[in-house]
């Protein structure tokens, strides 16, 4: 049996805050330190000012963790405020499952977490994270989280948070960063809606060498909601970006937001809101160009490409903040038929790469069957095969699989471009 991508298993929640780690290639803005001692957080009782300061030796590359404490009242975030010096092109703020301050990551390794520690994965590689509150891709504004007043991501009070930056120093000498956070909030009694971020991951990223690719995915919307903002996210080698609106039956709406950069990028709004209906879809697509000798895959680093689409919106539910009914769309011409022997040998030969580039190469039109098909083989059949697959490698776990998946697998065989 290969080896079960995470992207494909049953915990999407978790393997999207796992999959994501933003990336830096250039040395960040030309923000200098004396600005951000100019950064002050809310007055009181209008938010908090959460501040994480590092160093960093020469040409290191680095992502940085920091735990924090909400308040005992808690926190409703209305909306959010990121600055940051040179050296990071990202921060995130998370939160987190933890009732206080954990020593210990997920593999029982023992940290000193009273300050800044090493996360080189990513925060969700390290530790428990099961929401993103807040963040910002450009060090001067663009953040993630801006609701109406009467909206607000909501905090339980001494919930334990944690913050995530990743740095790059592409300088000669040791650089000192800073990120500042400052989360604006309402009071209980202002609050009649509770929002979250679309916080949307395709792993699905296969560039070749000196060529040219796109990856695609379409999101499911589980029930009305209210889009407040929006933006990508790409690595250097994107440069043309779009998010769609389909209704569906799968029919184009409107198209809701274009761009060429990786760098910088641009947040828009909608004001007051942009109402989507229930089984609307999100569809999304990056392209990028591969000026490289080597073929580039979806990963964290700055070797790595990535495709996201971020927002704010509301009314929350997980399965919409998280895209749990999301659909992989190749642009490629393989049939679905090609494009699953394809994915079964890359997996059994553990080629990450090879495996996504499979879904990349196929066409459009077979993109629900495929997805079906991937999906219940690399969940092991779900329940069905539970003890079977109890040692994966067995051979009467691939033969439950093969049997409990029958009918998607039949599916995908029949359907053509």
């Amino acid at each position: 049996m290969p080896r079960v991508p995470s992207f494909l298993r049953l915990q999407p929640v978790a393997c999207a805050l796992l999959a994501l780690s933003f990336a830096v290639v250039g040395c960040g803005s030309e923000m200098k330190k004396e600005d951000i001692r100019d950064f002050m957080p809310p007055a009181t009782g209008e938010g908090i000012q959460l501040r994480m300061t590092t160093s960093l030796d020469p040409g290191l590359e680095i992502e940085r963790c920091q735990f924090f404490a909400a308040p005992p009242e808690g926190l409703n975030i209305n909306r959010d405020l990121v600055r940051y010096t040179p050296g990071s092109h990202h921060v995130l703020l998370y939160l987190t499952p933890y009732k206080q301050i954990p020593t210990k990551d997920v593999r029982g390794k023992t940290h000193d977490t009273s300050g800044v520690i090493d996360c080189p994965e990513g925060a969700g590689a390290d530790w428990q994270v099961v929401n993103v509150l807040a963040g910002a891709q450009t060090y001067d504004g663009g953040s993630m989280v801006h609701f109406p007043a009467d909206t607000a991501l909501k905090v339980p009070g001494g919930a334990v948070l944690l913050m995530n930056a990743h740095y790059l120093n592409a300088t000669p000498k040791a650089l000192e960063a800073e990120v500042r956070v400052n989360i604006y909030t309402i009071p209980d009694a202002k609050m009649k809606n509770e929002g979250g971020l679309l916080f949307y991951y395709n792993p699905f990223i296969r560039v070749p060498a000196k060529s040219i690719a796109s990856a695609r995915m379409g999101c499911k919307v589980t029930t009305d909601i209210t889009l407040t903002n929006i933006q990508s996210h790409m690595h250097k080698r994107g440069n043309n970006y779009q998010a769609d609106l389909r209704d569906g039956n799968g029919r184009l709406v409107q198209t809701l937001y274009t761009n060429t950069e990786w760098e910088n990028v641009p947040v828009k709004r909608f004001e007051p809101g942009l109402a989507i209906a229930k089984g609307s879809t999100l569809d999304y697509r990056c392209d990028y160009k591969n000026t490289e000798d080597r073929d580039v895959s979806q990963g964290p680093s700055t070797k790595d490409e990535m495709c996201m689409l971020i927002g704010s919106y509301y009314p929350h539910t997980p399965e919409t903040g998280f895209c749990l009914e999301r659909t992989f769309i190749g642009t490629g011409t393989n049939s679905c038929g090609q494009a699953y022997a394809c994915a079964l040998l890359a997996g059994a030969s553990k080629d990450e790469g090879a495996f996504y580039g499979c879904v990349v190469e196929s066409c459009p039109a077979v993109a629900n069957q495929l997805t079906a098909a991937l999906r219940c083989f690399f969940n092991q059949g779900g329940d069905a095969c539970r003890d079977a697959c109890k040692s994966p490698t067995d051979s009467k776990c691939q033969d439950c699989v093969t049997q409990a998946c029958q009918a998607p697998i039949a599916a995908c065989q029949a359907a053509t471009c």
